[in-house]
């Protein structure tokens, strides 16, 4: 965790003042990311076509059919894939490419698996379900910051090791890890490489062509697309490796599918220009909080391994009930005690006995100076409370 100490915060106009009194400051991006109009757009424009099933021969079918290659395409173009599985969520994602990847290495004389210690519940389901199936299951290593350790998967892999997965980025505190290293090392060992991208997508270039990995898994919700679509992208394996797992199977919604193809456009067209963006109003927020003399540490320290617009603090004697308090000014902050967070501070070997003493955000550029100061002035004003009304210098 590293300390910061940073200059003032920059008020902002009379106008945007104004504007605080029925704003609502969404900083959970990286949960939920609010609907793009071009993602609603798609999607509305998917349901007035009243396609078929696109498994039946009939005419309604094979047109629901043709659009959904044409999604597979394009989904496959958005991150250098040459296959494309559609899935209802990043859960089912996870799950079918981890179950699957697993069950072929295994049949193949490579029942072993190297995993992260800090990757989703989904994930770690997966897992589970291999292991009572009979493969093995290594945890790598990470460092005080969270990063996995390269050299422990040089360690852990063997003539025996079928599949490596990492997380791209840890969706609670931002922290990138680094997957090209690792999937160079899982391929060098001939293993395959997952990576669950979902909370990379969209905020950083991912281009698998260009790199070792083997698949990702994306999903509409973490990138301003509609519920109900993510999506396995495979670079050049098998496109019926996701066979494996047919207790996995569904049918592909193509209005959220497309809906999500769209959210992909936008965030992939703009993702310098709002990463500088969001950079800026991250420090905006760090400034704002030294000028309340708030000690903080940033779990992950270098912001440089950090996702853009995105920090995980650990603040020293926070107020009581930080967090419903700065709800009630509607500030919307990503859940502080929900237990994949939980489950993440612990693993990293942090004190877990007072959550809100571990405050979390994640902007994007639907976020403006606006939501910053109003996170800000409720911030100060419960400070405030807590001292009686006296500011202390």
């Amino acid at each position: 965790m590293q300390d910061r100490r940073r200059k003032s915060f920059p008020i902002t106009s009379d106008l945007e003042r104004m504007n605080l009194l029925n704003k609502t400051a969404y900083l959970d991006n990286l949960t939920v990311m609010p609907l793009h109009v071009e993602a609603e757009r798609a999607v509305s424009q998917a349901l007035q076509q009243g396609y078929g099933h696109p498994r039946s021969t009939n005419l309604p079918g094979r047109r629901a059919q043709e659009v959904l290659e044409e999604l597979k395409e394009r989904t496959a173009r958005s991150f250098g894939g040459s296959q494309v599985m559609f899935c209802s969520d990043d859960g089912m994602a996870n799950g079918l490419a981890i179950l699957s990847a697993g069950r072929l290495a295994r049949e193949a004389g490579r029942g072993h698996i190297a995993a992260s210690p800090v990757e989703k519940c989904s994930v770690v389901a997966a897992l589970k379900i291999l292991r009572s199936e009979g493969s093995t299951v290594s945890i790598l290593a990470i460092d005080s910051s969270g990063r996995i350790i390269p050299e422990s998967l040089k360690e852990a892999v063997s003539d025996e090791t079928g599949l490596v997965t990492c997380a791209w980025v840890n969706g609670i505190s931002g922290i990138v890890q680094p997957v090209r290293e690792l999937a160079e090392t899982a391929r060098s060992a001939g293993a395959w490489f997952h990576t669950d991208a979902c909370d990379a997508a969209g905020r950083i270039k991912i281009d698998i062509s260009d790199t070792d990995i083997d698949l990702i898994t994306v999903c509409s919700l973490k990138i301003g697309g509609p519920p109900g679509a993510a999506a396995i992208v495979m670079s050049d394996v098998d496109p019926w490796l996701t066979s494996a797992a047919p207790e996995l199977s569904c049918m592909a919604n193509i209005p959220g599918i497309a809906g999500m193809a769209a959210a992909m456009d936008v965030m992939g067209n703009s993702m310098e220009p709002r990463s500088r963006i969001v950079n800026q109003l991250r420090a905006d927020i760090l400034d704002g909080l030294d000028s309340f003399n708030v000690r903080y540490s940033i779990i992950g320290g270098d912001l440089e391994h950090i996702l853009p617009g995105t920090a995980l603090l650990y603040i020293s004697n926070p107020p009581e009930k930080l967090h419903l308090k700065l709800e009630k000014e509607n500030i919307i902050l990503p859940s502080h005690n929900s237990t994949d967070r939980l489950s993440y501070l612990d693993r990293i070997g942090l004190d877990i006995s007072n959550p809100e003493q571990y405050l979390g955000f994640s902007i994007d550029v639907c976020n403006t100076t606006v939501d910053i100061e109003h996170f800000l002035r409720s911030f100060s004003k419960i400070i405030l409370s807590e001292k009686g009304g006296r500011r202390e210098d």
